[in-house]
């Protein structure tokens, strides 16, 4: 900064600024870094989750099915999701629950709000 009134940031030569700057008189900045999936994700999670539970014994596996739907929700609540991980326990998971509509609709729901389908 140069001069008593003059405000501003100069940022020259190959510098690489990612981060929040701020000037002036009492200044203050908030980041938010928020763990955990989206609400969304997070919704559509425990909806696949109510739905496993009551059409538990509609499934041919669904103890793997719930593995699967755990493999999910791990990635989703990284702080570094693995979009091809998700997509193949989201697949698999597809799979599981395909004899039950319902189910069916809330796999393909929780792609979608993932980003995945």
């Amino acid at each position: 900064m140069t001069g008593h009134g003059e405000r501003g940031v100069s940022i020259g030569g190959s510098a690489n600024v990612s981060g929040q700057i701020a000037t002036g008189d009492n200044v203050t900045q908030n980041q938010q870094i928020n763990a955990g999936p989206a609400p969304d994700v997070a919704e559509a999670l425990a909806n696949v989750e109510r739905l496993l539970e009551a059409h538990a014994a509609e499934l041919d596996e669904p103890g793997r099915a719930r593995r699967d739907l755990a493999d999910i929700r791990e990635e989703a609540e990284s702080g570094d999701a693995d979009p091809e991980r998700m997509e193949g326990a989201l697949v698999r998971l597809g799979r599981r629950v395909a004899g039950v509509a319902v189910l069916t609709e809330a796999v393909q729901q929780l792609a979608v709000t993932a980003g995945i389908g």
